[in-house]
């Protein structure tokens, strides 16, 4: 664990971002997304919030892992919780965690879907069907489900959906997220024909989310918006705050001379200049891609220098920065202002998804609520 590094959530701006979430789709009912730890937030925390002061009913997990972990450190939380992907529906050993109806998995092949129509012991959950409407990952075609018209018709679905593959992009006439949706609409209508009931829908993404895409669906499925950065790339209209705020120390600074090696490797000065040494690295999630990107330190750009160690990164400063770089001065890798987190994950040439989830659980989660 560290001390004077740490990673500061505010909950407050997470209720700011549910409110700005709602105002873009008010016609729908929010289904957070709180997967991979709240996208290294801290699942307990963030679940608990969202639930308690913002009224959430149902939330996302990826794996069945998550959603008991969820039930077991939270067991007063009311809401549903939703597995989208690794259900464990075949693993009979974990199939009593459905029986309460609390968490619910999302059918997205026909073994799962075979075994939940045919097991008595899964004749009480509510049927959550995901479409494969072109991202070609997970999901039914119409011919899958054909099969399964008049078990379907007399289950009734509780909620379909789909998932964009592009909605991080700017929506265009006849791009390929209008494809997706059309596709959903086209199934939707098809088992509507075929007399079965559909109680509810989803499509829309973070990206989708903030071009009011899909938005007239029952839910909308927002994630990375509720932490902060935009989910679509470039041009945003996203006004949200980052949630996070990544703070360290510099540990210690000194000089080096041009040609001097520095650290693993052979990473050589390129010139006359400072080095400050953070105290952290791949172990805590800052990791090896960031060598070579800049970071601001009172206002200085410093730049990432060599190879990421597991517990230490050197940043490297002009000489005439040196009366401004002091041992213990606070370093923000990103504050609350997404821009910063956007603008590192751009530089590494990764997305922020990435960064967020990185961070290890060496790094303490400080929580605040103004």
């Amino acid at each position: 664990m560290r001390h004077s590094t740490y990673l500061e959530v505010n909950l407050s701006l997470l209720a700011e971002n549910v409110e700005l979430v709602k105002k873009m789709a008010p016609g729908s009912t929010l289904l957070p997304m709180v997967k991979a730890d709240a996208y290294g937030n801290g699942m307990i925390p963030v679940s608990q919030f969202l639930a308690k002061e913002c009224g959430i009913e149902i939330l996302g997990c990826a794996s069945l892992g998550e959603a008991t972990k969820l039930i077991h450190e939270c067991p007063d939380l009311k809401t549903k919780i939703l597995v989208f992907s690794d259900t464990e529906l075949q693993n009979k050993e974990w199939r009593e965690v459905y029986i309460n109806g609390q968490i619910i998995p999302v059918l997205h092949q026909t073994s799962d879907l075979e075994t939940v129509l045919k097991d008595p012991f899964y004749a009480h959950i509510p049927l959550v069907i995901k479409i494969n409407s072109g991202m070609n990952r997970l999901g039914f075609l119409q011919e899958d489900l054909e099969l399964y018209l008049p078990l379907l018709r007399t289950r009734g679905i509780k909620h379909l959906m789909t998932h964009f593959a592009r909605s991080s992009q700017l929506l265009q006439s006849g791009d390929k997220t209008n494809k997706q949706y059309k596709n959903f609409l086209e199934l939707k209508e098809f088992l509507k024909n075929a007399d079965i009931q559909i109680e509810a829908t989803s499509v829309s993404n973070s990206g989708a989310v903030e071009q009011e895409f899909g938005v007239s669906e029952t839910f909308v499925r927002p994630g990375l918006m509720l932490y902060g950065p935009p989910g679509v790339s470039g041009e945003s209209t996203w006004k949200g705050h980052q949630i996070s705020r990544w703070v360290t120390k510099i540990m210690s600074t000194f000089k080096v001379k041009k040609g001097t090696p520095i650290g693993y490797g052979v990473n050589v000065a390129d010139r006359d200049c400072l080095m400050a040494v953070l105290p952290i690295g791949y172990g805590d999630g800052f990791l090896t891609y960031m060598s070579g990107t800049q970071i601001n330190i009172n206002g200085v750009k410093g730049k990432i220098f060599g190879r990421v160690n597991m517990d230490m990164t050197f940043v490297q400063f002009d000489l005439s920065d040196e009366h401004k770089i002091k041992n213990n001065d606070v370093v923000e890798i990103w504050s609350h202002d997404y821009k910063t987190i956007v603008d590192l994950a751009d530089q590494a040439k990764t997305i922020p998804y990435q960064l967020m989830c990185a961070v290890s659980s060496r790094i303490p989660r400080i929580y605040k609520v103004d």
